[in-house]
């Protein structure tokens, strides 16, 4: 007979890269003491461009998964499951109705971790197939949200207990290779959408060009749709931007690293619905990078107590360009916030400080109860 297991960790790993993923891959290679761990990646988008549709072939992956899912809980025997909920998308909700009446019985407890935002005011919308997720995410004996929020997210479904839980992240640090005399250069790192506020950072380009500065804004990530991405090029060629904008693609590694590393300020004008902690944000306090960012669902919980970041309000462009000119002007203000980034980081968002809080949380909700 095999050896019993702890925990089953069921989520989305890289690709595609977005904060979900790369906080589940910590965990996927996390070696955890004295625990024993089973892992189990879900992969039903391999890009951005295919997160949240439907198709056949996410179909037969997701009764891969429950059969997948059962063979381990009979012969690991593990006692929790841990799983990633949906997003606020109708596709992804059904998934879940579909995968959690499958296996859920098949473990003693469950812990659910809520990384996207939004998602009770969502199942409200969506009459029966709400309620049927309501169902299938009630009485977890844990739900672990990203962010303190007020309710918690796991209130709404019943849960047994709540808490949250603030991501980290480890990068390596790269030396700067842009030289001394390049303009001034905002990066923006992230999927490339409406609600991230790609429009937005257009608008503002194009104020900042009207007062006269020098300046580049760097864009990393992937676009949401080809027709997004040639609505965005017509309006940079439009308003005669073509020179200000750098477009990367995706990066991963030392090379995603470099672009933290070479840039004056880190500008995030989200207004994403299920925006609710921004990893991005952490990975350029790890760089000591200022930000521009937005008042917006978690994000003031994640820079807030920093010193770091300058909040605006959401679709305001000429607040991004007033506070993106200010730090253009001003080197030791842009020094002095990238120094409290830094120190807002190590004391908060490190790789170490989340996955032994997590390690913290398995062995109290295995030690719970029967």
């Amino acid at each position: 007979m095999s050896e019993k297991s702890d925990i089953l960790l069921v989520g989305q790993t890289p690709p595609p890269y977005h904060g979900q993923a790369v906080v589940t891959a910590m965990l996927f290679d996390h070696t955890w003491d004295g625990l024993k761990v089973e892992r189990l990646r879900m992969a039903y988008s391999e890009s951005i461009e295919t997160v949240g549709r439907a198709n056949l072939g996410k179909v037969w992956h997701l009764f891969s998964l429950i059969l997948q899912t059962w063979r381990l809980a009979f012969a690991k025997r593990p006692k929790v499951l841990y799983y990633l909920p949906a997003s606020a998308n109708r596709t992804p909700v059904i998934r879940d109705i579909i995968y959690l009446s499958c296996v859920r019985w098949c473990f003693p407890k469950t812990v659910f971790h809520y990384h996207a935002g939004g998602l009770p005011q969502f199942l409200e919308t969506i009459g029966m197939t709400g309620k049927m997720a309501r169902r299938v995410y009630s009485n977890a004996d844990l739900s672990i949200d990203v962010i303190e929020t007020s309710p918690p997210t796991g209130s709404y479904f019943e849960s047994k207990a709540n808490m949250a839980i603030r991501n980290g992240v480890s990068v390596t640090q790269v030396a700067i290779e842009r030289r001394d005399q390049a303009s001034f250069q905002a990066l923006y790192v992230g999927v490339l959408n409406e609600g991230k506020g790609l429009r937005d950072i257009v608008e503002t380009a194009s104020i900042l060009l009207g007062r006269g500065y020098k300046f580049e804004f760097k864009i990393v990530g992937e676009w949401i749709s080809n027709e997004f991405k040639s609505e965005m090029s017509e309006l940079i060629t439009s308003r005669e931007l073509t020179n200000n904008f750098i477009f990367t693609g995706s990066l991963t590694g030392d090379e995603k690293w470099q672009t933290y590393a070479d840039a004056d300020v880190f500008f995030f004008p989200s207004h994403y619905e299920a925006e609710t902690f921004g990893m991005v944000l952490v990975e350029a306090m790890a760089f000591g990078l200022p930000s521009v960012t937005t008042n917006w669902r978690g994000i003031p919980f994640v820079v807030e107590g920093g010193d770091c970041s300058i909040l605006c309000d959401v679709k305001s462009p000429y607040q991004y360009a007033d506070a993106l000119e200010g730090l253009l002007l001003n080197k030791s203000k842009r020094d002095s916030m990238g120094h409290a980034a830094r120190a807002h980081y190590e004391k908060n968002y490190t790789k170490d400080r989340f996955v032994t809080s997590m390690e913290a949380v398995f062995r109290s909700v295995l030690n719970t109860g029967s």
